[in-house]
């Protein structure tokens, strides 16, 4: 790909508006971007490396050529033009969760299991943004003793929901801040000042969609199929950044100072961990960072063997844009 066409796709959302940022900040070695969107955002001009470029409508027309396929809008996009990008020799890089349960297809986080990347053209799934930061946690400690069970509780700001949704967070804050009745959007409740147990459309099992989600992405993306995983999602009223308790039940007993060690040299995983000073992360310490922020290890004391963490990250950054970035360097690194 040593003249990459790239194209992004949802580029005036939330996620498409990162990954132009990150392929703007790292230098990504493209030599022609396409910005596609719905018939609503076309016509649109957005900047980039001090060039204004035109939104036009998603069409598979638009799509010839390209190399790789940055997938940022809704799972119906991706799951009707991804295939056609690999048809054409291209990769498309999904991050809408169209292809995160096919099999067939890649589940890629490139700190964790980079070997699964396609060699030519084809589809990689990018994991859920809660279960990208809980993966980069669990993995350093998986890598010396064996994670048997966890439990995740997800603390995840509105902005997951997407651009829209956080507008209709804002005016719902600016109506209670006036005294005005609060219009519920995306949700049956008000987000306002508000705590829902409901992140995702609700299944057959009673779980939600990201909590499904984490529970079957964790063991694909660590390589441990016979992993138990639950998880309960909680939507809060911020705007920004997801949050998680996480519950790590290993093999054998793993000393909090081991755990904090093999955290704080894994890469991209941040440790601020001294209760003593009142010191841990906090979801505004995340705001448009790369890392993860890791802190609260503690042990069990009603088990030896589980440890627990809280864990926060942008869930936006880190947990969308930046592991679909990442993807595309280690291709375009593996064919250079």
């Amino acid at each position: 790909m040593r003249h990459c066409h790239v194209a992004v796709i949802g580029a005036t959302g939330a996620v498409g508006q990162e990954i132009l940022q990150l392929l703007e900040e790292r230098d990504f070695p493209l030599t022609r971007l396409t910005l596609l969107a719905s018939g609503r955002s076309a016509g649109t001009r957005l900047e980039f490396r001090h060039q204004s470029h035109m939104v036009h409508v998603l069409t598979a027309e638009a799509l010839q050529a390209v190399d790789l396929a940055f997938f940022a809008a809704n799972a119906e996009a991706s799951q009707a033009f991804a295939p056609l990008v690999a048809e054409g020799g291209g990769v498309a890089i999904d991050c809408s969760g169209a292809f995160r349960c096919d099999p067939a297809v890649p589940l890629c986080l490139p700190a964790i299991n980079a070997a699964v990347l396609p060699r030519r053209g084809g589809i990689v799934a990018l994991p859920h943004s809660i279960t990208t930061q809980v993966a980069l946690v669990l993995a350093p400690l998986h890598a010396v003793v064996p994670l048997r069970r966890v439990l995740v509780t997800t603390y995840q700001s509105v902005s997951g929901l997407g651009r829209r949704a956080v507008q209709a967070f804002d005016q719902q804050v600016r109506d209670l801040l006036n005294f005005r009745p609060v219009q519920p959007r995306f949700l049956p409740v008000q987000m306002a000042f508000n705590c829902i147990p409901q992140c995702g459309a609700f299944t057959d099992t009673g779980y939600t969609e990201d909590e499904m989600a984490v529970m079957q992405e964790l063991p694909r993306l660590l390589a441990a199929p016979d992993l138990a995983v639950a998880a309960t999602a909680v939507l809060v009223p911020l705007a920004h950044s997801h949050a998680a308790v996480v519950s790590a039940e290993l093999a054998a007993p793993l000393a909090v100072d081991t755990a904090r060690q093999q955290l704080q040299q894994a890469p991209g995983v941040v440790v601020e961990d001294d209760w003593q000073r009142q010191r841990y992360p906090s979801t505004l310490r995340a705001n448009g960072q790369d890392a993860v922020f890791v802190g609260r290890l503690r042990a069990d004391p009603t088990s030896p063997n589980r440890l627990h963490l809280w864990v926060v990250a942008d869930n936006l950054r880190r947990g969308a844009a930046l592991g679909a970035v990442q993807v595309a360097e280690r291709l375009l690194a593996g064919q250079g």
